[in-house]
């Protein structure tokens, strides 16, 4: 799961995509602009491009200048809704980015919301990590 001929997919939750968004300085935005030298294939879901969208609002206007570039860098998924297996995830607006992230054979979900997905972040579900784009970095040896 999660290596294509490309490299390791790596799901954004759309924390992660606001971060990289709205500052130059986030880890969420290094990642974005080193993934393809590391060859990390970044990937979402319709779910989280709709909550992008939602709040990049809030942000000042070069974070919708951004958001404009990393859109097109982004695999698009459909949002996957239900999964055979159980989830502990008690979260229920963020079970389908989970799940999502499990059907497009991810290795790796980023997630700066730790408040709903406290209960995975820092471990595996089903052979997909959870983590912050921090401890992603290092784990990928940057830090």
């Amino acid at each position: 799961m999660g290596k294509s001929r490309q490299g390791v997919r790596v799901f954004l939750d759309s924390s992660v995509i606001l971060s990289a968004c709205g500052s130059e300085r986030s880890l969420s935005r290094l990642i974005t602009v080193i993934a393809s030298e590391r060859r990390w294939e970044l990937v979402s879901a319709a779910y989280c491009r709709a909550e992008t969208i939602k709040n990049l609002a809030k942000f000042p206007n070069q974070a919708s200048a951004h958001w404009q570039d990393l859109q097109a860098r982004i695999e698009w998924v459909p949002n996957a809704l239900t999964t055979q297996r159980p989830l502990l995830l008690t979260a229920s607006k963020d079970k389908p980015v989970l799940i999502s992230a499990l059907a497009a054979q991810c290795l790796e979900l980023l997630t700066l919301d730790s408040g709903d997905f406290g209960i995975v972040l820092g471990t595996e579900v089903y052979g997909m990590r959870v983590s912050t784009p921090r401890d992603f970095l290092v784990h990928a040896g940057l830090g």
